[in-house]
C-alpha cells in the first residue's frame, strides 16, 4: 500500500505543477499584453473628447483633484505618448535607468523614456543620452523593454506636468488613456476633467460579469485547470479506495471504522497539504508567476474541498458495506 501511496503522492505533486504551468503561460501572455498597450493594465480606460482644452491645462485640472495612483497617457501618436501620473505607478520593465518619478511630474523640465528599439536614435555625446524633438534636446532617463518584442520596444514617453507641457496639444489632438484601479469611483470625476462621455475599455468587454475578450483569452486555462480539479478528485477517490481496502481486511467495526475514517482522513490531508507545497514550491522556482498569495490561497482552497470529498468518500464506503 505505501508503494501506491508514493505513486499517488507523485500524481499530485503533477497535477499541482501542471496547474501552475497553465497559470504561468496565461500570465505571460497577460504581461505580453499589456506591454502592447504601454504597459498599461486591462482596467485602463480610453476617454474619447473633442475638447480644445490643452494638456496642461487638463494637467492643472487633474492635480487639483484628490486623485491619486493613477497614470494619464496623452497618446500623440502610436509611438509618442505624453505621461502624467501621481502615487504608485504599475511596474514597467526596464532595460536600463529608470522610469518616471513623481518629482518628474511637478518638474518644468521634461524628461524621457524611451523604448529599446529607440535607442540608437538618440543623440549621445557622452553618458547622458538626448531624445530630439524639433530644435529641443530632451534628457533620457531610461530604457525600457523586455527579451520579448513588443511595441513597447517603439515607444516614446515624455513627462508632463502642471507646470509645463512639451508642444502642448488640445484634447481632441490626442487619446487620452487613464489607468487608475479605482476607475469606477473616479470615473465621473475624470469624465467632468475631460469634458467627456464618451469611454470605452483598453480591453474590450462586451458581457457585464467577465466578456467575451476573457472567455477567448482564459477560457482554454479555465478549462484546463478544470480539468486537473477534477483529476484530483479522481486521485482522492483512488487513495480512499485504497485505505478502505486495508480497512475490509481488518474487518473493523462500525465505531473503530469512524476512528479509522477520521484518521484516515488526518494523514491524507498531511499527504495533499505536503504534496502541494511541494508542487507550488517547484513551479514558484521554476514558471513566472505573479501574486503568489493568491494562487497559493487558491490551492489550499481546493485542498480543503479535497479533504472534504476524501472524508464524505470514506463513510459512503462504509455505509456500501
Amino acid at each position: 500500500m505505501r508503494l501506491k501511496k508514493l505513486v499517488l503522492d507523485v500524481l499530485f505533486v503533477g497535477v499541482v505543477v501542471l496547474g501552475l504551468l497553465v497559470i504561468s503561460q496565461r500570465a505571460k501572455a497577460m504581461y505580453s499584453e499589456r506591454l502592447n498597450h504601454n504597459s498599461l493594465s486591462q482596467k485602463a480606460v480610453i476617454f474619447k473628447t473633442k475638447s480644445h482644452q490643452s494638456i496642461q491645462s487638463t494637467i492643472q485640472a487633474i492635480d487639483k483633484t484628490k486623485l491619486n495612483n493613477f497614470q494619464v497617457q496623452f497618446n500623440v501618436n502610436n509611438h509618442l505618448s505624453y505621461v502624467y501620473a501621481k502615487g504608485k505607478q504599475a511596474n514597467v520593465p526596464l532595460k536600463d535607468g529608470r522610469f518616471f518619478s513623481n518629482y518628474d511630474f511637478k518638474s518644468r523640465i521634461p524628461v524621457v523614456v524611451v523604448g529599446q528599439s529607440r535607442v540608437n536614435e538618440l543623440y549621445q555625446p557622452a553618458s547622458q543620452a538626448y531624445y530630439q524633438t524639433k530644435n529641443r534636446y530632451l534628457s533620457v532617463i531610461g530604457v525600457v523593454g523586455t527579451n520579448q518584442t513588443t511595441s513597447l520596444d517603439q515607444h516614446v514617453f515624455i513627462s508632463a506636468s502642471p507646470e509645463f507641457v512639451l508642444n502642448n496639444r488640445s484634447l481632441n489632438q490626442v487619446t487620452v488613456l487613464v489607468d487608475d484601479q479605482q476607475i469606477g469611483a473616479h470615473l465621473k470625476e475624470y469624465q467632468k476633467i475631460f469634458k467627456t462621455k464618451s469611454i470605452s475599455n483598453l480591453t474590450p468587454k462586451n458581457t457585464p460579469i467577465i466578456g467575451v475578450n476573457w472567455l477567448r483569452e482564459n477560457g482554454t486555462a479555465a478549462i484546463i485547470l478544470v480539468l486537473l480539479i477534477i483529476v484530483a478528485g479522481v486521485l482522492s477517490h483512488l487513495f480512499a479506495q485504497l485505505v478502505n481496502g486495508y480497512h475490509a481486511q481488518k474487518n473493523l467495526t462500525a465505531s473503530l471504522y469512524r476512528k479509522y475514517s477520521m484518521g484516515q482522513t488526518q494523514i491524507f490531508a498531511a499527504h495533499l497539504l505536503s504534496m502541494t507545497l511541494i508542487g507550488f514550491i517547484i513551479g514558484s522556482w521554476f514558471f513566472y508567476l505573479t501574486h503568489l498569495g493568491i494562487i497559493f490561497g487558491g490551492l489550499v482552497v481546493v485542498d480543503l474541498v479535497l479533504i472534504a470529498y476524501f472524508y464524505f468518500r470514506m463513510t459512503r464506503i462504509k455505509s456500501a458495506h
